[in-house]
């Protein structure tokens, strides 16, 4: 399992290749590693890094073979002052970005099924 820390959009991000995260999805061992990399990367931000078998799920089933799942740090600042911070997940296909996991506030967060999408 491969694993790419970064910035997007100014904020820290995990990266993950499609082709690791497909397999991760087809490998016992592999899928333990994924996990223990997405919640390492949420502890680090004390964070809830969302992974789930159905945010897997849900992800999988966006991802193209190219793309990329990007775990992403956002926050929500007054003047310095940090009140509060969260994880968001998304898929890039080439230029595409899709929201799989968000949150306007960093309590209350949507999954995008792709079933609705696919019926908009």
């Amino acid at each position: 399992m491969k694993v790419e820390y970064s910035y997007y959009a100014d904020s820290p991000s995990l990266v993950i290749k499609a082709a690791d995260f497909l397999k991760a999805m087809k490998d016992r061992e592999e899928l333990f590693l994924l996990e223990v990399a997405v919640d390492g990367f949420a502890a680090k931000f004390d964070v809830v890094g969302h992974y789930s078998d159905e945010v897997n799920e849900e992800i999988r089933k966006w991802l193209d073979k190219s793309g990329n799942v990007i775990y992403i740090i956002k926050e929500r600042w007054a003047g310095r002052t940090l009140l509060s911070s969260w994880c968001e997940v998304y898929v890039q296909n080439g230029t595409r970005l899709i929201e799989v996991v968000i949150s306007d506030n960093g309590r209350d967060f949507s999954l995008r099924k792709r079933e609705e999408s696919d019926n908009e």
